[in-house]
């Protein structure tokens, strides 16, 4: 009997962990508190200027960046810097290697590329303790090398300066959860935000030529396990949902549900997007012509898409069984791949309104409700 009673907790323990979270969605008032305390304008207007006091989001990340160069270099420690200036509670792991690369503008060979990963953890945490749970938020930083001098302000410097106001807005909130329940300092969901280098094909796309780091990054972590009580995990184990933004920031997307698996936080996000244009906070809604159709909500969550396939840094991590949220737009902008993509040509909408719809969504999913200020 006692046999039994241990498979039977396990079991439901097991269940637990693979149901979604059950914490509580921001209300209207609370994610009005959360917009007026961290405003997305101006750090992550395309055209705001570094070096004021308050610092530019966007605007660093809008230069060429292809891996190995001198401005990969400037965009990752304007990551680090970022991080570094919201405290001590966010830790930096860099992972580093070098992989084979095709010949491209007259150089083959090996080419160096570096993912950082930014985790935000509760006091004490112990980083042996494989029982940690990460939501997991991942953009890439690298640029295409052709055409010359493309930015990739969509693709996807817009989804790493998303990712860099998700983190200031929702740094102090996590702070005083964790001050105030101390159970969930200990054993509560952690936040890890990831910039992926690589992503792009040097010459021509490719299993071999792409999603660099995304590969080495999920094989790496696949073969990092450590011993628990019935057996091993790995440290992609520790993903609760690998939350993948690209292609954001171009007028009036569409982004549909890629996976049933995940179908449940496709539906969340968009519940938060319908709350916050209803709340009037969404600047697609005050700025629609009234002459013009009502704005459509940018996630379409009766959109099922499960036989499209979109090759993306999740892929990696998809084919070892994470739970995959993806979120970028069917159909493409029409400037992606283009010397079009640049910061002239987004959507200052847009861009105000995928952080707040993001920013709202993760706050509920860490259960930050009751602590925003």
């Amino acid at each position: 009997m006692k046999a039994v009673s241990v498979l039977l907790s396990l079991l439901l323990a097991w269940i637990a962990a693979a149901l979604p979270p059950q914490r509580a969605a921001l209300d209207k008032e609370q994610a009005a508190a959360l917009y007026k305390a961290f405003p997305p304008f101006p750090a992550l207007d395309p055209h705001f200027p570094p070096g004021g006091s308050t610092p530019a989001l966007l605007s660093p990340i809008l230069i060429p960046r292809t891996p190995g160069s001198e401005n990969a270099s400037l965009v990752r420690q304007h990551f680090v810097d970022h991080f570094a200036a919201l405290g001590d509670s966010w830790t930096l792991l860099r992972d580093e290697f070098t992989a084979p690369v095709p010949e491209y503008g007259g150089l083959s060979g090996t080419l160096n590329f570096t993912n950082l990963i930014f985790r935000l953890n509760p006091p004490g945490y112990d980083a042996d303790d494989i029982s940690a749970k990460y939501l997991t938020l991942v953009a890439h930083y690298d640029s295409k090398i052709a055409p010359h001098g493309f930015i990739g302000a969509t693709d996807s410097a817009v989804p790493c300066a998303i990712l860099m106001y998700i983190a200031q807005a929702l740094t102090a909130a996590t702070r005083r959860r964790w001050a105030d329940d101390p159970w969930a300092a200990q054993s509560d969901l952690a936040l890890q935000i990831i910039f992926m280098d690589g992503e792009e094909a040097l010459v021509e796309w490719s299993a071999k030529d792409s999603l660099y780091g995304a590969r080495h990054l999920a094989e790496r972590w696949e073969a990092e396990t450590r011993a628990y009580p019935y057996g091993r995990l790995s440290e992609i184990q520790n993903i609760d949902l690998f939350v993948l933004l690209d292609l954001l920031g171009a007028e009036a997307p569409t982004v549909p549900c890629f996976f049933g698996m995940t179908a449940w936080a496709c539906r969340q996000l968009s519940d938060t997007e319908s709350m916050l244009r209803s709340a009037g906070i969404a600047a697609s809604n005050k700025n629609t012509d009234a002459n013009s159709k009502k704005q459509k909500n940018y996630i379409n969550p009766t959109n099922l898409m499960t036989n499209a396939f979109v090759d993306d840094d999740h892929m990696p991590f998809l084919k070892r069984g994470t739970p995959v949220l993806h979120i970028i737009p069917v159909p493409f902008p029409l400037s992606w791949h283009t010397i079009l993509d640049n910061g002239d040509n987004l959507s200052l909408d847009a861009i105000h309104d995928w952080s707040i719809f993001l920013a709202t969504w993760v706050a509920g999913y860490l259960g930050l409700a009751e602590y925003i200020e």
